[in-house]
């Protein structure tokens, strides 16, 4: 048998990679992200020996974090590099660390975040389509790691996706010996970032400390590491379908935001109900937001509490209202307009109410017979015109205002009458009143009071006020 050599190996496993999750169509540009550093000059060197075999076309990008003495001679190292190999190079300088301040975060997600705007850029800049990153199966191992010391979810532990959006990884199929193998075979020079001995981050810690020990008792751990990432991937995929179904019944669009459906998110398995939020959440936020658990657990605590009009402040800008047996989430609280409106009533006929967004029918009624038997009190109703006589006024309601519900002793508070009914804050400024003086009449849609009843035997005109369909 004839042992394969180190290049040929790496090809056919990123050749692979490539067509397993169709990664790159004929005729595609591919913007390569180059550090210099031994993964990415190999995967520059991969897909620059595959591209004529696969025919797309590509692009080497290096971003200057700034970080060191020596990154600018980098940067000049990667253009000379890209040069000998007939590859058109885009480079930027930028003071990583100074972002950092500027914006709370750490160095390394605020070098995060600029790579890929810069990598972005440049994949816009030439019409490109796809961006190729080196991350390998060590780095992918390495990040799962990283995540369960974190307590991440089983979404975090899924590992590093081959492809996520217009982002590939080739190489994600390969381990970094592989990598050095075929590098020192082909006599490729990289370069060495200092910065990647110290083991004051966690991935340095990681790489450099703790999995040497680990080899010396599991020389080969990275295999059936591998294998537990994919089984972890396969139920990963199976759960986000479910929460996709679960999604797309519990949430809808709103103005500035979403609706989530409480009585659908607590008939579901928790766990979909949480995947649920944390997509509402990303799905408002975008990547401009790193969302934890915390988060998800206060939204669902919020859900699964007795408080019918609790409100919660998220990172972001975004706010959470629970209104009943729904909850807004947005980029602004929707709140009740303050200002009141009324309109006086002279006589029979229709009226419309824009601000409540009905029309309600004042009709008199001569003839005691023509009055309806059975009524619930919430489309049509009937007073004593006698003694409610016009004009009447239909306005909203005010603080302070108090209810003589039909059928019930006393009055009570016009507020808590809503509150019991489930009316949400945010509608209740649209209620209707039909009132006379200081007393409220009827509650159109709701509720009648106990005001002017017609007696039968001594009522002489009635009355009668309708919702118009």
């Amino acid at each position: 048998m004839v042992l394969k050599s180190a290049q040929e190996r790496l090809l056919n496993i990123v050749r692979s990679t490539i067509r397993k999750y169709g990664m790159i169509a004929r005729g595609d540009g591919v913007v390569v992200a180059v550090s210099g550093g031994p993964d990415s000059v190999a995967l520059l060197h991969l897909l620059h020996a595959l591209r004529a075999e696969c025919s797309f076309w590509i692009v080497a990008a290096h971003l200057d974090h700034r970080l060191r003495p020596e990154s600018g001679k980098d940067r000049e190292w990667v253009r000379r590099m890209a040069a000998e190999l007939g590859i058109p190079v885009q480079t930027l300088g930028v003071e990583v660390r100074g972002l950092a301040a500027k914006d709370g975060i750490s160095i390394e997600e605020a070098g995060r975040v600029a790579r890929y705007a810069f990598l972005e850029q440049t994949r816009a800049r030439f019409g490109a389509r796809l961006i190729a990153t080196a991350h390998h199966r060590d780095d992918e191992i390495e990040t799962f790691f990283l995540r369960i010391l974190r307590g991440s979810s089983l979404v975090g532990l899924r590992g590093i996706p081959p492809v996520r959006g217009n982002i590939i990884r080739p190489l994600i199929g390969a381990t970094r010996a592989e990598v050095l193998a075929f590098l020192s075979e082909e006599r490729i020079p990289y370069l060495t970032d200092s910065t990647n001995l110290d083991t004051e981050t966690d991935r340095n810690f990681l790489r450099n400390r703790l999995f040497p020990v680990i080899g010396e008792r599991f020389p080969h751990f990275g295999a059936p590491l591998g294998r537990t990432l994919q089984l972890v991937a396969d139920e990963e995929d199976f759960l986000e379908r479910e929460a996709s179904q679960l999604y797309a019944e519990a949430v809808s669009s709103a103005e500035n935001g979403l609706v989530l459906d409480i009585p659908v998110l607590l008939a579901a398995a928790p766990v979909l109900a949480a995947r649920v939020v944390l997509a509402s959440l990303y799905a408002l936020s975008g990547p401009r937001v790193r969302w934890t658990r915390i988060h998800v657990d206060a939204i669902l605590n919020l859900l699964r509490s007795g408080n019918p009009s609790a409100r919660l402040t998220l990172p972001g800008g975004l706010f959470l209202v629970r209104e009943y047996g729904r909850m807004y989430l947005g980029n602004r609280v929707i709140e009740p307009t303050l200002a009141s409106w009324e309109l006086p009533v002279f006589g029979p006929g229709t009226l419309e109410v824009p601000d409540a967004g009905v029309a309600l029918r004042f009709r008199i009624i001569e003839d005691n017979r023509e009055v309806p038997r059975f009524l619930d009190g919430r489309r049509t109703v009937v007073f004593d015109a006698d003694v409610v006589p016009f004009p009447l006024t239909i306005r909203s309601p005010r603080p302070g205002d108090r209810f003589r519900p039909w059928g019930m002793e006393g009055t009570r508070r016009l507020k808590k009458v809503l509150i019991d009914l489930k009316v949400p804050v945010a509608q209740r400024h649209r209620i209707p009143l039909v009132v006379k003086g200081d007393a409220i009449l009827w509650i159109p849609g709701i509720r009648r009071s106990r005001e002017a009843p017609v007696r039968m035997d001594a009522t002489t005109h009635v009355l009668e006020v309708s919702l118009v369909e």
